[in-house]
């Protein structure tokens, strides 16, 4: 098995490791965090070093490749952004639970991490350093930009368009044949009815636009 590391030692990380194990594709090696101590262990793993000594650390523990195990997609930019600033060429790996299920002509990006029981329906595109958690369902010919991502038990339609950096959170269902802008925030337990613009915070039954959003704005607490 290759040797991977997680970068990324907060609370993602802990079932990202589940994912992988489950999987047995690669064997994690350790931890890349900016945070927490070097050397000290988080859910089991040793927290190796930092991002900015990936390459001393790649020569170091023979490491083939990595996930960004990290909540925020904006974040998630930031540090696949500076890893290949240094390693234009790193292996981004996804992290797909066993049982996800993925229909026929599905194209996935690199650096993907699916919870379990998640349903990627035929004819979908899955861009890269996305997040999907628990039951997340995409019907088919789907388009799902870089770096969002999908909270447990959300549903969209078919034909539905997310854009880069965007997030449908916990609870929501999505009609098909929409659009979702770049940028935006769809709250928990949303209808979503009509199509939504790049940049805004929307939610309620049915979905409303509540403000806008500034780019790189966290949406996670």
């Amino acid at each position: 098995m290759k040797n991977i590391v997680l970068i990324g030692g907060g609370n993602q990380a802990h079932y990202t490791i589940d994912i992988i194990n489950k999987e047995g594709k690669y064997n994690i090696i350790g931890i890349i965090d900016s945070i927490h101590d070097i050397d000290s262990i988080r859910f089991g793993y040793k927290v190796l070093g930092r991002q900015e000594d990936i390459k001393e650390l790649i020569s170091k523990h023979d490491i083939e490749g990595g996930v960004i195990s990290i909540g925020d997609n904006w974040v998630r930019y930031y540090v696949s952004s500076q890893i290949k600033e240094q390693i234009p060429n790193f292996n981004f790996v996804n992290a797909i639970h066993p049982s996800v299920v993925i229909g026929d002509n599905v194209k996935l990006g690199e650096g993907i991490v699916m919870m379990a029981g998640c349903i990627i329906n035929p004819k979908s595109q899955v861009g890269d350093f996305t997040f999907f958690a628990t039951g997340a369902q995409l019907d088919h010919d789907c388009n799902i930009g870089n770096f969002s991502s999908i909270s447990a038990g959300s549903v969209t339609g078919g034909y539905v368009t997310l854009g880069d950096f965007s997030s449908i959170t916990l609870g929501v269902t999505v009609i098909d044949r929409l659009q979702i802008g770049t940028n935006t925030v769809v709250g928990a337990g949303s209808l979503v009815v009509k199509s939504l613009p790049d940049d805004v915070l929307a939610y309620g039954n049915p979905c409303k636009i509540i403000r806008s959003r500034e780019k790189g704005e966290k949406f996670l607490k």
